[in-house]
């Protein structure tokens, strides 16, 4: 189900890849040889060239003057189309939940039935800022972007309200629009290794985040860049840190070609997290895990014992702080890191069924009412 074009005529759509074919250029050679020098004698290439879907284009626009990205991959003729936004971690771009055939969410969900949108915030690099508009953090998008691409959705789509399948920071903006209760529209969420508590961080870590805090908002943390300097560099043990079931050259290929940058103001944000201990507000008035509390949406909390960036103590209280009957929280084994929950080898056999399975208990409730 979905509107008819006529309807559509607001809204900015161009289809084409989310990127083209990679090519064997010099650049990549280039990158190969390092690491193959750092790890003689390892059998498999560097990185496989991404495979993402060819997804049409729109675009969504905030109440502050924001024009920001959003990807879609229609339903297929005869599914019925309940739509479902996909939000991927605060250091990977969306296309991190598209990246290969084999182990693609957007591609799994499409295949259940579901209109399957990839939701881009203010900090995407095609994202286009309002003149004289050049820092943000954590609360503008919950506030600002997030209800945004909701009700660009629910008018594309003809819905009244939307799934949510978010990884990392994903699952945190799913935490905060719920909590700020100025906003509605989700039928049904799902969060992958998303933190809501966080531990105090380590001695070289604080003296970064002190640094960071006096850095100029307006600046972004070039993270794309040092994840891909850290990853050419790297040995093949390292990928770990990442995934404990993600093959070697596909997981650097996400880590090379999913790469986000990070704005300053987000950064200090989630430095001030680990001083609190809380998602809390930039101005620390509003705990947004406070805020879940008499909140009724089903949820479902995946936490991974094996992810070194989210226990899963620290993912555990987003289930037990909602007032939802239809709450659900799964602890996976320490074989399970963080990205493995969104591109694992065995994840569209293992994982995936299972979040589809729970969403098919709730997505009728995308076309009712409040």
């Amino acid at each position: 189900m979905s509107l008819p074009p006529e309807k559509w005529a607001d809204v900015q759509t161009t289809i084409a890849p989310i990127q083209e074919p990679e090519q064997r250029d010099l650049f990549g050679l280039m990158v190969a040889m390092v690491w193959g020098s750092r790890n003689a004698g390892v059998r498999e290439r560097f990185r496989t060239p991404l495979s993402p879907s060819s997804l049409e284009r729109h675009e969504y626009q905030t109440a502050d003057g924001w024009t920001i990205p959003l990807l879609r991959c229609p339903p297929q003729p005869g599914a019925t189309g309940e739509p479902i936004l996909l939000a991927s971690s605060a250091h990977l771009s969306p296309q991190s939940m598209d990246s290969y055939e084999d182990r693609s969410l957007v591609r799994a969900l499409h295949r259940a039935g579901f209109d399957v949108f990839l939701f881009n915030h203010r900090g995407s690099k095609e994202a286009k800022q309002p003149q004289g508009i050049c820092t943000f953090d954590f609360d503008d998008m919950v506030h600002h972007d997030v209800p945004a691409a909701v009700e660009l959705v629910t008018k594309m789509s003809g819905a009244r309200r939307v799934c949510w399948i978010g990884h990392g920071l994903g699952g945190q903006l799913l935490v905060g629009h719920l909590a700020s209760r100025t906003h509605k529209g989700i039928a049904a969420g799902v969060t992958l290794g998303a933190p809501v508590t966080f531990d105090r961080l380590g001695t070289t870590a604080r003296k970064a985040a002190a640094v960071a805090q006096s850095l100029p908002c307006h600046w972004k943390l070039p993270l794309a860049s040092v994840q891909r300097l850290l990853t050419v560099s790297s040995r093949a043990p390292d990928l770990s840190a990442f995934g404990l079931r993600l093959s070697g050259p596909k997981g650097r290929g996400i880590i090379m070609g999913c790469g986000s940058d990070i704005a300053m103001g987000l950064t200090q944000q989630i430095a001030n997290w680990h001083h609190i201990g809380q998602l809390v507000s930039r101005d620390n008035r509003f705990d947004y895990l406070e805020g879940l509390h008499g909140i009724e949406t089903p949820l479902m909390v995946v936490g991974a014992a094996g992810d070194r960036f989210c226990s899963t103590e620290a993912t555990k209280p987003i289930a037990s702080q909602s007032n939802a009957k239809n709450r659900t929280f799964w602890s996976l084994d320490s074989t399970w890191g963080h990205l493995d929950l969104i591109a694992g080898d065995d994840a569209t056999r293992t994982l995936f069924p299972k979040l589809i399975d729970w969403l098919n208990e709730y997505r009728a409730l995308c076309w009712t009412s409040e």
